[in-house]
């Protein structure tokens, strides 16, 4: 059985081609500003943001090792990342590190206190996460998720070359 919800006037858009045409984009970042809220009201208690949260995953997880590394994953200009390094060095989670080789270049590392956070953060996100697919059966995620990767597919450069 397909289930198929109604979508709520506010989140129809009328379009001059026809008024069930529904605007992607605008329920895409919706749906992300709903998530990010979520999780940033559920993660205040640890005194951190998503977005720092986001940031420390990515340390943890090695997919980035500098302040560009971060600006390029996260779509982040240099400032906003800067002091977003900033607050989590403050708070004990993140410690900057000069290359050996380059003394230019500042290597990002999460500290003991961040790396012992991060599965109580990790649950957190999983429960906001979960709450937003709430009533959602596992085909549905499984759709949602194929459907997402394939966006996500036709917009990298290799698929506009030609």
């Amino acid at each position: 059985m397909v289930r198929s919800a109604k979508i709520k006037p506010q989140y129809q858009r009328e379009t001059q081609t026809s008024p069930d045409v529904l605007s992607v984009g605008l329920l895409i970042a919706r749906a992300r500003t709903a998530l990010l809220t979520s999780l940033d009201a559920q993660l205040e208690p640890f005194g951190l943001t998503g977005a720092q949260y986001s940031v420390l995953k990515h340390l943890a997880e090695g997919t980035a090792e500098t302040a560009a590394d971060l600006c390029r994953t996260k779509h982040y200009d240099t400032g906003s990342m800067t002091r977003m390094l900033d607050r989590l060095e403050e708070k004990g989670f993140v410690r900057r590190e000069r290359g050996k080789d380059d003394r230019r270049v500042v290597f990002l590392r999460t500290t003991s206190s961040g790396r012992a956070l991060l599965p109580r953060l990790r649950t957190t996100a999983i429960r906001v996460l979960e709450r937003h697919l709430a009533g959602f059966s596992a085909a549905e995620i499984a759709e949602l998720k194929h459907y997402l990767g394939r966006m996500i597919d036709n917009g990298q450069p290799a698929n506009h070359e030609g």
